[in-house]
């Protein structure tokens, strides 16, 4: 899709407008596994159709469409082929973002956003216009558990491209014991043991989520908890990715102050998250922050002032920001 400024101003707005049929067609093809069925070669749409149990002239349309803005390609009018951006839609490749793709258009986020009126006008979150209470209580009730193994397994699938970036953009090898605060099932852990062969992990989130988590080799303890009470002790590590911006300054502290109170004194935090820059250009940092207004309670994207801010009220200092390959920063904290 064009950029800002590439197109006339009306063109511009209809972009905007139905950007949500790219987001829903995506999905769509994903659920259907429709990248892993072109993972040979190109096909026609009538032999795709076949081989993924859809409909043709439905997947001929969508699949133009998708064509059109460069997720798959159209080598002859009606055959489709795989480009960069759909192989990540597969579910067989390093950093795969089939997961994702599927989640966000599942009944735990489309529904909040549906709800970006509510949103705009009370500042409350679409998950308490929606479903009259916050996500991750929401993802609690037994009829959802779906929704939530779905999250979990989408986090995973989004962190491996994530983890390979931070694990080569920051010296892990002199650490002795890291400590992954709402770890999820383990991968961004065990990304980063492999640069630090003389360390040992613990894994600490939720129970039921650590429960789900597998292959975590004998170097790697589990550890089930709720990070607003307790964190785990004796780590000179402290990992979280993706785990600050989904709460308000207030929980942020609190679970800063968890991890310095235990934290060896020569530790580091260590805060795997996109950081707002200053300016009006373009960031995927303003992206998930709009995101995060709309998912959480107040949860949001933070400047690196604001950060130093968090750090300071938990007892912390920012020791620095370290850029990675992708968008994603690791904001570094030590004790204050």
């Amino acid at each position: 899709m064009a950029g800002p400024g590439e197109l006339p101003p009306q063109a511009q707005i209809m972009q905007g407008i139905f950007g949500f049929m790219v987001t829903k067609c995506m999905s769509a093809v994903a659920a259907h596994r429709i990248p892993d069925a072109l993972k040979d070669g190109p096909l026609y749409y009538t032999d795709l159709a076949e081989k993924t149990g859809t409909d043709q002239r439905a997947l001929h349309r969508m699949m133009r469409m998708l064509s059109g803005i460069g997720i798959f390609s159209e080598p002859e009018p009606g055959k489709y082929a795989l480009t960069p951006a759909s192989e990540l839609l597969r579910t067989d490749v390093p950093g795969s973002m089939h997961g994702m793709a599927v989640m966000i258009t599942s009944d735990s986020h489309w529904q909040p956003w549906g709800r970006m009126e509510e949103v705009l006008k009370t500042g409350a979150s679409g998950p308490q216009h929606a479903f009259g209470t916050d996500l991750f209580t929401w993802f609690q009730h037994d009829d959802n558990k779906d929704q939530w193994e779905m999250f979990n397994v989408a986090m995973s699938s989004f962190s491996s491209g994530i983890a390979h970036a931070v694990a080569e953009s920051i010296d892990f090898s002199g650490f002795k014991h890291i400590v992954d605060v709402g770890g999820g099932h383990g991968y961004f852990l065990k990304t980063l043991l492999e640069k630090a062969p003389e360390a040992k992990g613990t894994l600490f989130d939720l129970p039921q989520v650590v429960e789900g988590a597998s292959d975590l080799g004998d170097r790697i303890q589990r550890e089930g908890g709720d990070f607003f009470k307790s964190v785990p002790g004796g780590g000179d590590c402290y990992t979280l990715k993706h785990i600050i911006h989904d709460w308000s300054d207030e929980q942020c502290v609190t679970i800063l102050k968890n991890i310095g109170e235990v934290m060896d004194p020569n530790g580091k935090v260590m805060v795997a998250e996109l950081v707002m820059p200053e300016g009006n250009q373009p960031h995927p940092a303003k992206f998930m922050d709009v995101n995060m207004l709309a998912m959480t309670e107040g949860g949001c994207e933070r400047t690196e002032a604001e950060y130093a801010e968090l750090f300071s009220k938990a007892g912390l200092k920012l020791n620095g920001i370290h850029p990675t390959p992708s968008p994603v920063s690791v904001v570094e904290a030590i004790k204050g």
